[in-house]
């Protein structure tokens, strides 16, 4: 979709933005931005209670980031359905952050904490006792997770859905490129396949010039 053929972004204020780059509100966020939704839905979606979807929705609606969308009239009490505007901009001034640095971290070293504990779940269900191998490797000192028998090569390379790599190579600037371009087509390729009923996957692409020590 161009530029043009976009709906209209709306700029958040401070107020906004705090509830905008909570992390433990995007995913309520994200299903308000998809369709609307009342509050059953979203419990059932979100795996909430309907008293604290309804708490979560109401702080919404003060923040003026959710609006009421429609109400379906039935027997009883009426169904209220929320829905967030699909594109917002959040200015760093209203980020309340003092560097770029600071905002990022608040950001993703959330997320990297959830996908340490989901890496350490799915690593326990494979091995009841586990340490590390720390191996010379082309140059440098590799460490890797393992049992005493060996490193975890049918975990991270075998058919086990589970990925965990952290390291550096050198590239040329064309196939640094190259190889962002190749591993952005393959994530939209399977995002064509994603399957709403399937299994949840937290997945995390970070490529950055540089040495990872």
């Amino acid at each position: 979709m161009s530029e043009e053929a976009l709906p209209a972004a709306r700029v958040a204020d401070s107020q906004q933005a705090r509830l905008l780059l909570d992390v433990s509100l995007r995913p309520l966020i994200s299903v308000l931005m998809g369709r609307s939704r009342s509050a059953s839905e979203v419990a059932r979606e979100l795996g909430l209670s309907v008293q604290r979807a309804h708490y979560l929705l109401g702080k919404l609606m003060t923040a003026g980031i959710a609006e009421l969308d429609s109400i379906q009239p039935r027997a009883g009490r009426a169904v209220r359905r929320y829905r967030v505007g699909p594109r917002w901009f959040v200015p760093f001034e209203a980020t309340g952050a003092e560097t770029l640095h600071a905002f990022l971290a608040a950001q993703i070293m959330p997320r990297m904490e959830l996908f340490v504990k989901l890496s350490l779940r799915q690593i326990g269900d494979v091995y009841s006792h586990w340490g590390f191998w720390l191996e010379h490797s082309e140059g440098s000192g590799s460490l890797n997770l393992g049992d005493p028998t060996g490193r975890a090569r049918e975990l991270f390379e075998g058919d086990e859905p589970f990925l965990f790599n952290l390291g550096s190579m050198h590239l040329s600037s064309r196939n640094a490129t190259a190889l962002k371009r190749r591993l952005l087509a393959v994530l939209e390729e399977f995002e064509t396949l994603e399957d709403a009923g399937g299994t949840a996957y937290a997945l995390g692409l970070l490529f950055a010039e540089g040495r990872m020590e």
